[in-house]
């Protein structure tokens, strides 16, 4: 009893006080939490029948209710009597509303136990310096996710009205549901915690009682100004300072009437704090991960291999074919890694191959990088094709005009941006590009207002024109001057690529032999992002290979499988 009444006394001046919760190890589980934002359901647990309970909160209107017996679970946001009593008497209780889109459960997969067994993340971490947790706001899912979470809102704001003005048992139900999920999900962070604070999350359950939080609701006396309170307090000692002004706004809320405000406002603030707490997990264990990614690659893999949960015939058929490859070219006589290294490097450039199933940790990557070598592609040939459009008008009248490549040059790069696509098919009326991409008419805007700058003065149209009809004609797969751009690049590419394999570096300073074709088709300035990107695809394929080799090897026949790569670990072991 003494032990009881102790924790409510520090639970009490934790109220009051409204901040000061076991600050210290709750500022230290910042460090140690980790996740997700997807949106999932899954069991609620909740409190069973207390005898001559005290309401939760002391102020709530003094109600005192005596258990008759009777167990509820809730499941998915669902009541479900179990047994006997009074209240069943009034039929079975209405459902509430489903889990909110920000839950326990999509929380969870914030924990650093959990980052720290996700295959995809610890791999995203090997290449990904600035990994970390953001809020998905953008693309077509969020887009769904935030017109679902609305509706969601939507119908929890007619039920908390409903529960102010005539309380009806979904009313009720709902309510409850939310303030217990808010009560778990701070337990929870506490008890994640490197200090694991198990008496203060008991505490907590303790205070907010869903047997009391839903008497109260159902009577009227519910005290929703101080139950905020009090799950504010706790939220602003596990929080970062900047998420302090969104806390307060809770209470707010309450203030001026808008529970159900208050509610959402909550759950989208403990969800930033968990990110928050995963970002700092993140950048805590960022070293570990990486110095432990091949190992742990390798066990994931042969457990997935053994579970039958990844098939492997296609990578099998396609390693095949490649020795065969590299037999008829000779590359054989230069070990295992070297083939993998050359034919990897072709597979991962030729947009015509689909990715056999093995790279699948790699497939947006490799998509990217394909994307990247045909964007420099493009700027070469709009580069090439705007050269020869100043020129023929520097000889129409504009002889005294100096034409600056290297600015042209630059001003290409920046109009068509890392990652992004031109669509030419715009002229043609189609509809608007992705967001991110570069559709015809800004090109052409671009490079008329730059056209400007040079001769100082305004295009006619009729020049427009002829600009646009210069860089449509280039732009033709069967055009000669777009096939030559297309090949210089890939021409370095490979040879920068070949240069990094022979010497396991990772240099992004250009290879003379990469420059040459470069050099020879007026395209040097895409030197820089042509090694970056070269040594882009080396580090894919080197960690790649140093994860999967015991597979390769295996299907090669191979019997020396160490000494082919320890050149390679050591460098790869050196990022």
């Amino acid at each position: 009893m003494q032990g009881r009444a102790h924790k409510r006394r520090s639970l009490e001046a934790v109220h009051s006080a409204g901040i000061n919760v076991q600050n210290s190890s709750m500022q230290q589980s910042r460090t140690a939490a980790g996740g997700s934002a997807a949106v999932s359901a899954g069991n609620v647990r909740t409190a069973h029948g207390h005898a001559a309970r005290e309401p939760a909160h002391g102020n709530g209107g003094g109600l005192r209710q005596h258990s008759t017996g009777t167990t509820q679970r809730h499941v998915a946001g669902s009541s479900r009597q179990q047994t006997g009593g009074d209240s069943e008497k009034r039929g079975s209780p209405a459902q509430a509303c489903g889990l909110p889109p920000v839950n326990r459960y999509t929380l969870r997969e914030l924990k650093i136990s959990s980052i720290l067994q996700n295959p995809r993340l610890r791999h995203e971490v090997v290449f990904e310096p600035k990994l970390e947790f953001r809020p998905n706001s953008s693309g077509q899912l969020a887009e769904t996710k935030q017109r679902a979470a609305m509706q969601y809102w939507a119908e929890v704001e007619q039920q908390v009205r409903a529960v102010q003005t005539a309380p009806t048992a979904r009313s009720v139900a709902t309510v409850t549901m939310l303030v217990v999920e808010l009560r778990e999900i701070l337990a929870e962070m506490i008890e994640d915690g490197p200090s694991a604070d198990a008496s203060l999350a008991a505490e907590v359950r303790e205070r907010i009682d869903e047997t009391c939080v839903r008497q109260q609701l159902q009577h009227g006396v519910f005290d929703a100004a101080q139950t905020v309170a009090f799950i504010a307090g706790l939220m602003r000692s596990l929080a970062q300072p900047q998420r302090h002004a969104a806390i307060a706004r809770l209470s707010l809320y309450v203030q001026r009437g808008r529970l159900a405000r208050a509610l959402r406002g909550a759950f989208d603030v403990l969800e930033a704090i968990k990110i928050d707490a995963a970002n700092s997990g993140i950048e805590l264990y960022r070293d570990f991960m990486r110095a432990t990614a091949v190992a742990f690659e390798r066990s994931h893999f042969s457990i997935s291999a053994r579970r039958g949960s990844i098939t492997l015939n296609d990578t099998t058929a396609w390693w095949q074919r490649a020795l065969l490859d590299a037999r008829a070219r000779g590359l054989h006589v230069h070990g295992l890694d070297t083939v993998f290294l050359n034919v990897a490097r072709d597979l991962v450039l030729d947009d015509s191959q689909s990715v056999p199933a093995l790279f699948r940790m790699d497939d947006a990557r490799i998509q990217t990088i394909r994307r990247e070598a045909e964007r420099l592609g493009v700027v070469g040939m709009v580069f090439l094709s705007f050269s020869q459009f100043l020129q023929l008008l520097a000889r129409r009248g504009n002889k005294g005009i100096r034409i600056d490549h290297s600015s042209i040059a630059a001003e290409c790069l920046q109009l068509i941006p890392e990652g992004c696509r031109v669509h030419w098919a715009e002229s043609l009326g189609s509809r608007k590009p992705p967001r991110g991409d570069v559709s015809f008419s800004q090109l052409i805007d671009g490079l008329r207002a730059l056209a400007e700058r040079i001769f100082d003065r305004v295009m006619l149209p009729s020049e427009v024109a002829m600009l646009e009809r210069t860089l449509l004609r280039a732009a033709r797969h069967e055009c000669p001057l777009r096939e030559v751009v297309e090949d210089r690049v890939s021409q370095a590419l490979c040879e920068q690529s070949d240069f990094l394999s022979r010497n396991r570096s990772h240099s992004e300073t250009i290879s003379s032999a990469a420059s040459e074709p470069l050099r020879r088709s007026m395209l040097l300035f895409l030197a820089p992002p042509l090694a970056a990107l070269a040594q882009r695809i080396y580090c894919v394929l080197a960690h790649h290979w140093l994860v999967y080799k015991p597979f390769y090897t295996s299907v090669s026949g191979s019997k020396s499988a160490k000494s082919e790569s320890a050149a390679l670990t050591d460098s790869v072991s050196a990022r």
